[in-house]
Protein backbone atom coordinates (compact mmCIF):
# COMPACT_ATOMS: atom_id res chain seq x y z
CA UNK A 1 0.00 0.00 0.00
CA UNK A 2 1.21 3.33 -0.62
CA UNK A 3 1.41 6.10 1.58
CA UNK A 4 1.27 8.82 -0.99
CA UNK A 5 -1.78 11.11 -0.57
CA UNK A 6 -3.80 12.10 -3.81
CA UNK A 7 -4.12 15.62 -3.90
CA UNK A 8 -6.56 17.06 -1.80
CA UNK A 9 -7.35 19.92 0.72
CA UNK A 10 -3.90 21.09 1.62
CA UNK A 11 -5.12 21.88 5.57
CA UNK A 12 -5.88 19.37 8.68
CA UNK A 13 -8.90 21.96 9.75
CA UNK A 14 -8.95 24.75 8.04
CA UNK A 15 -7.03 27.78 6.96
CA UNK A 16 -7.32 29.94 9.94
CA UNK A 17 -7.13 27.33 12.59
CA UNK A 18 -4.16 25.59 10.98
CA UNK A 19 -2.54 29.03 10.35
CA UNK A 20 -3.26 30.41 14.56
CA UNK A 21 -2.69 26.92 15.71
CA UNK A 22 -0.51 24.74 13.73
CA UNK A 23 2.03 27.16 12.52
CA UNK A 24 1.91 30.70 14.36
CA UNK A 25 0.43 29.58 18.00
CA UNK A 26 3.32 30.19 19.48
CA UNK A 27 3.67 33.92 18.97
CA UNK A 28 0.79 33.50 21.68
CA UNK A 29 3.93 32.32 24.41
CA UNK A 30 6.85 34.01 22.77
CA UNK A 31 5.03 38.34 23.55
CA UNK A 32 5.03 37.69 27.31
CA UNK A 33 8.41 36.01 27.66
CA UNK A 34 9.75 38.31 25.48
CA UNK A 35 8.26 40.54 27.55
CA UNK A 36 9.04 39.35 30.86
CA UNK A 37 12.44 38.41 29.53
CA UNK A 38 14.59 40.06 32.93
CA UNK A 39 12.47 38.18 34.93
CA UNK A 40 11.99 34.76 33.16
CA UNK A 41 15.18 33.20 34.92
CA UNK A 42 13.82 34.09 38.42
CA UNK A 43 10.19 32.96 37.61
CA UNK A 44 10.98 29.79 36.87
CA UNK A 45 13.38 29.46 39.91
CA UNK A 46 10.50 30.13 41.95
CA UNK A 47 8.04 28.26 39.62
CA UNK A 48 4.23 28.64 39.99
CA UNK A 49 3.91 28.20 44.19
CA UNK A 50 1.35 29.82 46.05
CA UNK A 51 5.05 30.72 48.16
CA UNK A 52 6.84 31.78 45.71
CA UNK A 53 4.01 34.10 45.02
CA UNK A 54 3.31 35.16 48.67
CA UNK A 55 7.11 36.26 48.64
CA UNK A 56 7.89 37.64 45.46
CA UNK A 57 4.54 39.62 44.58
CA UNK A 58 6.68 42.00 41.78
CA UNK A 59 7.04 38.45 39.97
CA UNK A 60 3.16 37.78 39.71
CA UNK A 61 2.84 37.81 35.82
CA UNK A 62 6.47 36.65 34.98
CA UNK A 63 5.55 33.16 37.12
CA UNK A 64 1.91 33.17 35.85
CA UNK A 65 3.38 33.56 31.79
CA UNK A 66 5.52 30.48 32.66
CA UNK A 67 2.83 27.93 34.38
CA UNK A 68 0.72 28.98 31.58
CA UNK A 69 3.66 27.55 29.18
CA UNK A 70 4.22 24.28 31.97
CA UNK A 71 0.58 23.68 32.58
CA UNK A 72 0.12 23.25 28.81
CA UNK A 73 2.92 21.28 27.99
CA UNK A 74 1.79 19.16 31.29
CA UNK A 75 -1.44 18.91 29.95
CA UNK A 76 -0.68 17.69 26.43
CA UNK A 77 1.33 14.19 27.37
CA UNK A 78 -2.08 13.35 29.56
CA UNK A 79 -3.76 13.41 25.86
CA UNK A 80 -1.57 10.65 24.88
CA UNK A 81 -2.80 8.37 27.83
CA UNK A 82 -6.31 9.36 27.12
CA UNK A 83 -5.92 7.65 23.73
CA UNK A 84 -4.02 4.60 24.90
CA UNK A 85 -5.85 3.64 28.01
CA UNK A 86 -9.47 5.37 26.65
CA UNK A 87 -9.50 3.45 23.12
CA UNK A 88 -10.09 -0.68 23.47
CA UNK A 89 -8.59 -1.09 20.21
CA UNK A 90 -5.10 1.04 20.95
CA UNK A 91 -5.07 -0.48 24.01
CA UNK A 92 -5.51 -4.34 22.66
CA UNK A 93 -2.68 -3.93 20.72
CA UNK A 94 -0.07 -3.83 23.06
CA UNK A 95 -2.04 -4.61 26.60
CA UNK A 96 0.86 -6.31 28.57
CA UNK A 97 3.35 -3.50 27.14
CA UNK A 98 0.16 -0.72 28.03
CA UNK A 99 0.07 -2.05 31.93
CA UNK A 100 3.44 -3.19 32.07
CA UNK A 101 5.35 -0.11 30.91
CA UNK A 102 3.92 2.27 33.73
CA UNK A 103 4.85 0.07 36.55
CA UNK A 104 8.79 -0.22 35.19
CA UNK A 105 9.34 3.23 34.05
CA UNK A 106 7.83 4.84 37.86
CA UNK A 107 10.60 1.79 38.88
CA UNK A 108 13.86 3.09 36.68
CA UNK A 109 12.64 6.41 38.21
CA UNK A 110 12.79 5.58 41.92
CA UNK A 111 16.08 3.85 41.46
CA UNK A 112 17.65 6.67 39.69
CA UNK A 113 16.32 8.77 42.60
CA UNK A 114 17.48 6.41 45.25
CA UNK A 115 21.14 5.94 43.85
CA UNK A 116 21.60 9.95 43.64
CA UNK A 117 21.32 9.67 39.63
CA UNK A 118 17.98 11.50 39.07
CA UNK A 119 19.73 14.44 37.46
CA UNK A 120 21.06 11.75 34.98
CA UNK A 121 17.83 10.45 33.97
CA UNK A 122 16.16 14.26 33.92
CA UNK A 123 19.01 15.09 31.45
CA UNK A 124 17.86 12.68 29.21
CA UNK A 125 13.72 13.43 29.72
CA UNK A 126 15.08 17.56 28.52
CA UNK A 127 17.19 15.97 25.48
CA UNK A 128 14.46 13.56 24.58
CA UNK A 129 12.05 16.37 24.54
CA UNK A 130 13.43 18.15 22.19
CA UNK A 131 13.88 15.46 19.40
CA UNK A 132 10.34 14.55 20.43
CA UNK A 133 9.53 17.62 19.36
CA UNK A 134 11.22 18.10 15.81
CA UNK A 135 9.97 14.41 15.62
CA UNK A 136 6.22 15.81 15.62
CA UNK A 137 7.11 18.55 13.42
CA UNK A 138 8.10 16.22 10.89
CA UNK A 139 5.16 14.55 10.79
CA UNK A 140 2.71 17.25 10.40
CA UNK A 141 4.53 18.34 7.71
CA UNK A 142 4.17 14.83 6.43
CA UNK A 143 0.75 15.59 6.97
CA UNK A 144 0.47 18.21 5.03
CA UNK A 145 3.05 16.95 2.36
CA UNK A 146 0.49 14.21 1.73
CA UNK A 147 -2.55 15.76 1.52
CA UNK A 148 -1.04 18.23 -0.97
CA UNK A 149 -0.21 15.19 -3.01
CA UNK A 150 3.92 15.72 -3.84
CA UNK A 151 6.86 16.36 -1.40
CA UNK A 152 9.73 13.79 -0.31
CA UNK A 153 10.26 12.56 3.17
CA UNK A 154 14.25 12.98 3.01
CA UNK A 155 13.68 16.43 1.74
CA UNK A 156 11.14 17.29 4.10
CA UNK A 157 13.37 15.37 6.93
CA UNK A 158 16.25 17.38 5.60
CA UNK A 159 15.37 20.77 6.16
CA UNK A 160 13.89 20.31 9.74
CA UNK A 161 16.55 18.38 10.93
CA UNK A 162 19.35 19.78 9.45
CA UNK A 163 18.45 23.56 10.78
CA UNK A 164 17.82 21.85 14.15
CA UNK A 165 21.40 20.02 13.88
CA UNK A 166 23.40 23.57 13.18
CA UNK A 167 21.05 25.52 16.15
CA UNK A 168 22.09 22.48 18.61
CA UNK A 169 25.94 22.64 17.82
CA UNK A 170 25.94 26.82 17.07
CA UNK A 171 23.35 28.07 20.42
CA UNK A 172 25.76 25.92 22.76
CA UNK A 173 29.02 27.42 23.70
CA UNK A 174 27.11 30.86 23.62
CA UNK A 175 24.45 29.50 25.95
CA UNK A 176 26.91 28.05 28.14
CA UNK A 177 26.14 30.57 30.96
CA UNK A 178 22.47 29.94 30.89
CA UNK A 179 22.82 26.32 30.86
CA UNK A 180 25.14 26.27 33.77
CA UNK A 181 22.10 27.43 35.58
CA UNK A 182 20.05 24.57 36.00
CA UNK A 183 20.51 21.06 37.12
CA UNK A 184 20.25 19.32 33.42
CA UNK A 185 22.41 22.13 31.78
CA UNK A 186 25.43 21.38 34.58
CA UNK A 187 24.97 17.95 33.81
CA UNK A 188 25.37 17.84 29.93
CA UNK A 189 28.19 20.93 30.70
CA UNK A 190 30.30 17.96 33.10
CA UNK A 191 30.23 15.86 29.42
CA UNK A 192 30.91 18.43 26.53
CA UNK A 193 32.68 21.61 28.77
CA UNK A 194 35.51 20.95 27.56
CA UNK A 195 34.70 20.75 24.08
CA UNK A 196 31.80 23.53 22.89
CA UNK A 197 34.77 25.26 20.68
CA UNK A 198 34.61 22.79 18.64
CA UNK A 199 31.15 22.73 18.60
CA UNK A 200 31.06 25.90 17.17
CA UNK A 201 33.49 24.45 14.41
CA UNK A 202 31.32 22.09 13.65
CA UNK A 203 28.10 24.17 13.61
CA UNK A 204 29.60 25.60 10.24
CA UNK A 205 29.64 22.53 8.66
CA UNK A 206 26.14 21.77 9.76
CA UNK A 207 24.65 25.51 8.48
CA UNK A 208 26.30 24.64 4.72
CA UNK A 209 24.53 21.00 5.11
CA UNK A 210 21.50 23.32 5.91
CA UNK A 211 21.76 25.63 3.07
CA UNK A 212 22.00 22.63 0.50
CA UNK A 213 18.47 20.82 2.03
CA UNK A 214 17.29 24.15 1.89
CA UNK A 215 18.01 24.82 -1.57
CA UNK A 216 16.88 21.73 -2.91
CA UNK A 217 13.34 22.13 -0.39
CA UNK A 218 12.95 25.04 -2.87
CA UNK A 219 13.86 23.61 -5.53
CA UNK A 220 11.11 20.96 -5.24
CA UNK A 221 8.48 23.49 -4.12
CA UNK A 222 9.22 25.24 -7.52
CA UNK A 223 9.01 22.30 -9.78
CA UNK A 224 5.05 21.68 -8.13
CA UNK A 225 4.34 25.40 -7.72
CA UNK A 226 1.10 24.81 -9.87
CA UNK A 227 -0.04 22.94 -6.34
CA UNK A 228 1.89 24.82 -4.09
CA UNK A 229 1.03 24.13 -0.68
CA UNK A 230 0.77 27.33 1.39
CA UNK A 231 -0.30 25.09 4.24
CA UNK A 232 2.54 23.47 4.75
CA UNK A 233 5.06 26.09 3.88
CA UNK A 234 4.01 28.14 6.06
CA UNK A 235 4.03 25.56 8.87
CA UNK A 236 7.97 24.64 7.43
CA UNK A 237 8.73 28.69 7.61
CA UNK A 238 7.23 28.86 11.57
CA UNK A 239 9.48 26.34 12.40
CA UNK A 240 12.34 27.66 11.35
CA UNK A 241 11.14 31.06 12.78
CA UNK A 242 11.19 28.67 15.98
CA UNK A 243 14.52 27.63 15.68
CA UNK A 244 15.60 31.18 15.21
CA UNK A 245 14.04 32.19 18.93
CA UNK A 246 16.81 30.06 20.53
CA UNK A 247 19.38 32.18 19.12
CA UNK A 248 17.19 35.67 20.50
CA UNK A 249 17.44 33.50 24.01
CA UNK A 250 17.96 29.92 25.05
CA UNK A 251 15.59 29.95 27.93
CA UNK A 252 12.63 31.69 25.93
CA UNK A 253 13.20 29.64 22.91
CA UNK A 254 13.00 26.51 24.64
CA UNK A 255 9.53 27.56 26.39
CA UNK A 256 8.40 28.56 23.47
CA UNK A 257 9.81 25.60 21.25
CA UNK A 258 7.46 22.95 24.04
CA UNK A 259 4.56 25.72 24.21
CA UNK A 260 3.99 25.24 20.31
CA UNK A 261 4.49 21.56 20.70
CA UNK A 262 1.92 21.15 23.35
CA UNK A 263 -0.55 23.32 21.17
CA UNK A 264 -0.61 21.72 18.00
CA UNK A 265 -0.72 18.09 19.87
CA UNK A 266 -3.93 19.24 21.61
CA UNK A 267 -5.49 20.47 18.55
CA UNK A 268 -4.01 17.56 16.60
CA UNK A 269 -5.82 14.81 19.08
CA UNK A 270 -9.00 16.82 19.08
CA UNK A 271 -9.11 16.65 15.24
CA UNK A 272 -8.18 13.43 15.08
CA UNK A 273 -10.79 11.87 17.82
CA UNK A 274 -13.94 14.37 16.50
CA UNK A 275 -13.13 13.00 12.64
CA UNK A 276 -12.23 9.16 13.71
CA UNK A 277 -15.30 8.19 15.56
CA UNK A 278 -17.83 10.04 12.63
CA UNK A 279 -16.44 7.37 10.56
CA UNK A 280 -18.01 4.39 11.84
CA UNK A 281 -19.77 3.20 15.27
CA UNK A 282 -17.11 2.59 18.08
CA UNK A 283 -18.00 1.65 21.69
CA UNK A 284 -14.75 3.13 23.28
CA UNK A 285 -14.64 5.86 26.26
CA UNK A 286 -13.26 8.21 23.54
CA UNK A 287 -15.96 7.51 20.94
CA UNK A 288 -18.13 8.59 23.41
CA UNK A 289 -16.35 11.53 24.51
CA UNK A 290 -16.26 12.85 21.02
CA UNK A 291 -19.94 13.39 20.76
CA UNK A 292 -19.58 16.49 22.74
CA UNK A 293 -15.64 16.50 22.16
CA UNK A 294 -14.73 20.09 23.16
CA UNK A 295 -16.63 19.81 26.36
CA UNK A 296 -15.32 16.88 27.67
CA UNK A 297 -11.82 17.81 26.37
CA UNK A 298 -12.09 20.99 28.22
CA UNK A 299 -13.04 19.06 31.19
CA UNK A 300 -10.34 16.77 30.90
CA UNK A 301 -7.90 18.95 30.50
CA UNK A 302 -9.39 21.22 33.44
CA UNK A 303 -8.97 18.39 35.50
CA UNK A 304 -5.23 17.36 34.51
CA UNK A 305 -4.41 21.42 34.90
CA UNK A 306 -6.31 20.93 38.77
CA UNK A 307 -3.88 17.73 39.49
CA UNK A 308 -0.42 19.99 37.96
CA UNK A 309 -1.48 22.90 40.41
CA UNK A 310 -1.73 20.64 43.93
CA UNK A 311 1.14 18.35 42.67
CA UNK A 312 3.25 21.74 42.40
CA UNK A 313 1.80 23.30 45.73
CA UNK A 314 1.64 20.27 47.61
CA UNK A 315 5.36 18.52 47.05
CA UNK A 316 7.46 19.95 43.92
CA UNK A 317 10.43 17.45 44.23
CA UNK A 318 7.62 14.44 43.84
CA UNK A 319 5.70 16.17 41.17
CA UNK A 320 8.69 16.62 38.93
CA UNK A 321 9.76 13.46 40.03
CA UNK A 322 6.12 12.67 38.33
CA UNK A 323 6.77 14.76 35.40
CA UNK A 324 9.86 13.47 34.19
CA UNK A 325 8.67 9.63 34.88
CA UNK A 326 5.24 10.27 32.77
CA UNK A 327 7.47 12.02 30.12
CA UNK A 328 9.51 8.86 28.77
CA UNK A 329 5.95 7.23 28.64
CA UNK A 330 4.57 10.02 26.73
CA UNK A 331 7.54 9.61 23.89
CA UNK A 332 7.11 5.94 23.73
CA UNK A 333 3.63 6.40 23.39
CA UNK A 334 3.40 8.49 20.94
CA UNK A 335 5.72 6.70 18.85
CA UNK A 336 3.95 3.60 18.55
CA UNK A 337 0.51 5.10 17.74
CA UNK A 338 1.27 7.87 15.45
CA UNK A 339 2.64 6.86 12.26
CA UNK A 340 1.22 8.12 9.32
CA UNK A 341 1.72 5.89 7.06
CA UNK A 342 -0.85 3.32 8.61
CA UNK A 343 -4.24 4.01 7.01
CA UNK A 344 -5.64 4.06 10.66
CA UNK A 345 -3.77 7.17 11.87
CA UNK A 346 -3.63 9.40 8.16
CA UNK A 347 -7.86 8.36 6.98
CA UNK A 348 -8.63 11.17 9.98
CA UNK A 349 -6.63 13.21 7.99
CA UNK A 350 -8.61 13.26 5.03
CA UNK A 351 -5.42 11.33 3.34
CA UNK A 352 -5.90 8.72 0.74
CA UNK A 353 -3.85 5.94 0.23
CA UNK A 354 -3.29 4.39 -3.12
CA UNK A 355 -3.07 0.80 -3.52
CA UNK A 356 0.21 -0.55 -5.04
Amino acid sequence: MSTEALPRKQWIQNPALDTIFYSFGWIAALIPLVYFKQDILRAIILGGTIEGIKRHPELLYPMLTIVVVLVLNYVHRHYTFALVYGEREEFEKRKKLYISLPFILAAVTLAFILTGHFVIILTISVMWTIYHVVSQKYGITRIYSRKAGYGQWWMEKGILYSWFVYLVFAIVERSELTLSRYTAGRELLGYIGGYLHIFTTISYFCLAAAIVFTLIYAHNEYKFRARFSWAKNLYVLSILLIYATFFYDFIIGYLVFGFSHALEYVVFVNTFVSSKYKQKKYTSALAAASKKLWLYSSLFSAGVVVFCLVGMNLDRNVFEMYIVGSSFLHFIYDGWIWKVSKPEVGTPFKIKYASV
